[in-house]
């Protein structure tokens, strides 16, 4: 190949070259602006506990609604533990009627049943000290805290 040649080539392969760039520029521009995207609107649903604190943190609480706060967060951390120590033993035996080559129907219906029972027994309790937190609470507090509850998403940052 001559000089000659080489030369007429060689503007084609840079400009392929350009292009090839401009488009992995391109790609990784949009990449990079959809993760932004999605970290600010793709939040996943916090746990109750945790879209409590974020809560109470924008309630401006005085120090007597602070301990109530505290008191409710661990009387919640407590049942919870409580209720899925009532509950595992129980799905433990579903599983094991599931196991076998002829599962009791009936059998796992109660277990089922004295699960949903112990759910809804912590639902009252959690109902109930809820309540008393926001008995605490002024009027305008408690509708704040009502509403920003409705929620499962955190607030935008």
């Amino acid at each position: 190949m001559t000089a000659a040649e080489s030369n007429g080539r060689a503007p084609r392969r840079s400009r392929g070259l350009v292009v090839a760039l401009a488009l992995s520029l391109t790609l990784n521009v949009f990449i990079a602006g959809g993760l932004f995207w999605a970290h600010f609107h793709f939040r996943p649903p916090l746990p109750p506990i945790q879209r409590f604190v974020v809560i109470s943190r924008q309630l401006d609480l005085n120090d007597a609604q602070h301990v109530a706060f505290q008191h409710m967060i661990v009387a919640m951390r407590q049942r919870g533990r409580a209720q899925f120590q009532e509950n595992h033993p129980l799905f433990d035996q579903v599983w094991d009627q599931l196991a076998k080559p002829q599962p009791d129907q009936k059998a796992i219906d109660d277990l089922i049943n004295r699960v949903d029972d112990n759910h809804r027994a912590f639902q009252r309790d959690m109902t109930a000290t809820l309540e008393a937190f926001l008995a605490t609470l002024t009027p305008e507090q408690r509708v704040q805290f009502a509403t920003l509850a409705k929620y499962r998403r955190p607030p935008p940052p």
